[in-house]
């Protein structure tokens, strides 16, 4: 069953993050650039897009012309643009990590 929202996962030590799209199983892996994978479910829909580096830009055009993306989810892409550590003010704080959620992109750090 395909989620409604994002899930947007920041390891601030890595300089990574991966946005869950979806939840259903991961059937491949792609990669887009040096810097940008996509995990396809067996339909190959775009269930998450793993991030190396935080400050990497991710192609969301080539993402949305080259891979099967839902209609609802390219406008919660486009809150992401041009990539995760712009669309967050990420600072350190005495939980961790706090980045302000986006409306229909939930976030977690560690």
């Amino acid at each position: 069953m395909t989620t409604s929202r994002f899930k947007v996962s920041i390891d601030i030590e890595a300089n990574a993050a991966y946005i869950a799209m979806s939840d259903e199983p991961v059937a491949s892996t792609k990669h887009v650039t040096d810097v940008v994978l996509v995990d396809l479910d067996a339909m190959n829909v775009v269930v998450g897009i793993e991030v190396l580096r935080i400050d990497g830009e991710i192609p969301f055009q080539r993402l949305i012309d080259e891979f099967h993306v839902h209609s609802k989810d390219v406008e919660l892409l486009r809150l992401l643009r041009p990539n995760v550590g712009a669309a967050f003010s990420l600072h350190h704080g005495t939980d961790g990590v706090a980045a302000p959620a986006r409306s229909g992109v939930l976030v977690s750090t560690k």
